[in-house]
Parts: C-alpha cells; structure tokens; sequence
C-alpha cells in the first residue's frame, strides 16, 4: 500500500512539474474584416481555444491576456501585430505568456479567409516560421482543419526551419530542356539527405502557380515574406546559372597518329539563400567548375550523347563543389 501511495505522489509530482514547465500561450480576439458577424468572432475565437492540444503549451485566461494588453497600453488584440519598439519592451518584460496568437478573419462572398500569426512575446515580433492561411466555406468546416493546423504552428522550433528551393535563373542560350529540372532535383535530393528540411519542389511550383507569382529574378522585402508566408518556410534557395556549356575538344597524338574528340563540361554560377523575413542574403554561394571528361571510363561514355555528358556534369558538380558548400550554411540547419 505504501508503494502503491508513493508510486501516486511520483506520478502527481511529474504531472504538476510538467504543467508548471509549459510554455504559456495567449489567443487574442480575432479580427473580423469584410463583414464577418461578431457572432462568428466569437465562435472562431473558441474554435482556436478548443483546438491546442499540444502538452508544450498552458492557454491563459481571455482575463489575463486582457491585463497582459492593458500592461502594454493596448486596448484591442488588432494592434499586437504593429507594436512600437516601447510596446514590445514592455511585452518582454511579461512573464506571464510566451507566446501569442493573433489571427484575422475575413469574408470573400460565401468563404470565409483565415490567417494566423504567433508572437514571441520576449521580442514582441511576429515569427514568419509559425504562420498559416486557411479558407473554409463555414465553421464546421473550419474545425476539422485548424487542430492540425495549430498543431503545427505550436511544433518544435527546429521542425520549423524549412526553406525552398526556386525555379533556377538560367543565363544561357540555348537552354537544354533538362537543365532546371535536374539541377533542382539533384540538390533537392543531396540536402534531403545532409539534414537540410525543404518544401516540396512539386509543391513550390503548384504553389507560386497558383497565386501567380511567376519572375522572382528580383526578390523585394516584401515580396520575399509574402512567397515565404506562401511557402511556410523561412529560407528561400535561389539558384542562377551564368555558364553551361559542353565543349568537344578535338586532340591529336603524334606519336600514334592517334585522334579524336574530348569532352570538357563547364558550369557556371551562384547559390543565394534568402531570409523571407527581412529579404537579406543569409549566404552566396558561387561555383565556378570545369569536368574533363578525359578521366570518365570510356566504358561508361561509349554511347553517350550531349544530354548525358551534361547530366554527368551537374552530377559531379553538384556532389563535390555545390552542396558541401551549402550544408555549411547554419541557417539551412536552424542552427
């Protein structure tokens, strides 16, 4: 009985301990926008409360977090996303909340537009990794989305850390027809496999489709954060080649009489990873590389044509100058 009782305690203790190491987490009031009801704001807002299901995180009190706004001279939940630099002072200096969701709900003929945002309450900044958009035709279906949705907001940080690979800029004519593809594919592939989190490739073409976001040679600011918002990620990978080029290479050995062609491969260009939130230039990464085909087996390159001897070149070079390049880029590991 005594071990039965003490087992009890242990488990009480660990219980309590928990609650009191989890993050504490504020959800403000929506803000309603084209026309929605003020009844709907308030089924939104308990959708929200009902949907956090994560043991990382306490919700506090709408009471609290209204004593948490009044402390930093706010009236209305609206104004959290713009706060002065004496405002997010203040709000650092709370102990109460770590994190804050601010959301937005907007009514476009019969759906309804939702975007959420979290912010870390220490710096008073909205964190572009933990952001999301939904459109739902009503309410119930709403709440089959959003749990998942804030599920995934509220993950660890570092699950968060994605970034995305962009359509190759290609400075060079002709452009063979398997050039951006197999470059993007490649290094989608290499980074996968050194730890690096990206979106989907297929998934960032359909995406910046969809929204009609087609040149991104020029990234403004905010250009980069509506993309990455787009995206859900907080790096964006631009590529730019300025050379490729295949070059037959015709050779005569005297002593033998012997002749022939060679083939030498060049590729030519820049990596750039972009910071979605501010538009700066984590890193650039330029690669300047020559293959001389001279030392490929013959037995290999017997029957290859012009496409695989370029394929070979965006091999080699991607595996032993680009992407060891790249991995060392802390940003690209959240780090």
């Amino acid at each position: 009985m005594k071990t039965m009782r003490f087992s009890l305690l242990l488990l009480t203790l660990f219980a309590v301990t928990l609650l009191a190491a989890a993050d504490k987490l504020a959800i403000a009031e929506p803000v309603g926008k084209g026309g929605v009801k003020a009844k709907d704001i308030e089924a939104f807002w308990g959708i929200l409360e009902s949907s956090v299901k994560s043991d990382e995180y306490k919700l506090i009190s709408r009471s609290a977090l209204k004593q948490m706004l009044t402390e930093i001279g706010l009236t209305t939940s609206s104004d959290l996303v713009n706060l002065n630099s004496s405002q997010k002072a203040k709000l650092g200096q709370i102990e109460t909340v770590k994190y804050i969701l601010v959301s937005e709900i907007a009514k476009f003929g019969s759906r309804f537009n939702c975007t959420m945002r979290i912010i870390d309450s220490s710096t008073g900044e909205v964190d572009t990794a933990r952001t999301a958009n939904l459109r739902f035709k009503n309410l119930d279906e709403l709440a089959d989305k959003i749990e998942a949705v804030l599920e995934k907001m509220l993950s660890d940080e570092k699950q968060l850390m994605r970034s995305a690979i962009l359509a190759p800029r290609i400075n060079v004519s002709p452009v063979p027809d398997y050039l951006a593809q197999d470059f993007n594919t490649r290094m989608e592939n290499a980074l996968l496999n050194n730890g690096v989190r990206l979106q989907n490739l297929k998934s960032v073409d359909r995406i910046l489709r969809k929204n009609n976001i087609g040149n991104l040679a020029e990234l403004e600011p905010k250009m980069c954060r509506k993309v990455g918002n787009l995206l859900e990620v907080q790096y964006l990978i631009q590529p730019t080649i300025t050379r490729f080029e295949i070059v037959k290479k015709p050779y005569y050995v005297s002593e033998t009489g012997a002749r022939g062609v060679r083939f030498l491969g060049f590729l030519e260009g820049n990596i750039r990873i972009i910071a979605v939130s501010t538009g700066e230039i984590a890193a650039s990464i330029p690669f300047e590389e020559q293959v001389n085909f001279r030392y490929v087996s013959r037995a290999i390159t017997r029957d290859w044509t012009i496409k695989d001897y370029g394929k070979y070149l965006i091999k080699s070079v991607m595996q032993k100058n680009i992407v060891p390049e790249m991995v060392k880029v802390k940003a690209l590991k959240g780090k």
